[in-house]
């Protein structure tokens, strides 16, 4: 399952349609607290997190989750031109950091490169 959190719902919608054209199993939520509960779940292979939510935000899930040894892979998008990757190589589970807007082919590239493979379906 991935999981992609940001608190703008046509980009959620876009992303999460189009990991699902891939065959993975998408979950959206909209802030931190909620994705929270999806990223303790083992299933969870992978995240796909904005900074700026409200609630709680993208640097505060990643300090949660590093604090309570989630290590699973993070996919960074962000408008905010003074967030680099500098700033990243504090969370040790960020693979890599995109810059909106967003082009879906470098996005599906990134899941591709640092996520776990769907499961290949069963015929039947």
């Amino acid at each position: 399952m991935i999981l992609v959190v940001d608190d703008d719902a046509t980009l959620t919608t876009l992303i999460a349609e189009l990991l699902r054209a891939e065959g993975y199993e998408v979950r959206v939520c909209h802030e931190g607290g909620a994705a929270y509960e999806h990223v303790k779940n083992p299933k969870c292979k992978g995240v796909v997190l904005d900074l700026h939510m409200p609630g709680v935000n993208g640097p505060e899930l990643l300090m949660i989750m590093e604090s309570e040894g989630i290590r699973t892979p993070v996919i960074v998008v962000t408008s905010d031109p003074d967030f680099g990757e500098e700033e990243m190589k504090q969370f040790p589970n960020v693979r890599k950091l995109f810059h909106k807007p967003l082009y879906p082919e470098e996005i599906l590239d990134a899941v591709r490169r640092f996520f776990e493979k769907p499961s290949a379906r069963k015929a039947g």
